[in-house]
């Protein structure tokens, strides 16, 4: 009896590769690296210079003024009843609005710094560029 069963076993091995097919294989792509040439900057003209320490500058300035205004609104102190403190909202019509609210005020004072805040990390930006 295991005489037949290792002739089965040898069938069904043959059987199993009898089904296995060659498969070719296609070349592998080939890969160009083309690597260029650095360019050399451009040099800048004197007034090309000087247009651009001129623009540097007046950002300068435009930080620092944001910064003062910045500071400014950070030593603003809000007082606990509702009348120390006032704003006054004024446009080109000569209408006004004015309010001692606190949390009005309060609320104006956090925006302004956010924007404040904003504007500051945009020049910053700009002069590192």
């Amino acid at each position: 009896m295991s005489k037949s069963n290792v002739a089965e076993k040898n069938t069904t091995c043959a059987a199993e590769v009898a089904e296995v097919k060659t498969v070719e294989v296609a070349a592998a792509p080939v890969l160009t690296i083309v690597k260029d040439t650095p360019e050399e900057p451009r040099k800048l003209s004197l007034d090309e210079k000087i247009q651009r320490v001129e623009d540097l500058t007046l950002m300068i300035d435009r930080w620092r003024t944001l910064n003062e205004s910045r500071r400014k609104l950070q030593t603003f102190q809000i007082g606990a009843d509702s009348l120390s403190s006032v704003i006054l909202l004024k446009d080109a019509a000569g209408n006004e609005f004015k309010t001692s609210n606190s949390s009005v005020i309060t609320s104006v004072i956090d925006e302004m710094k956010r924007t404040l805040d904003g504007k500051v990390k945009e020049v910053e930006e700009q002069i590192s560029l």
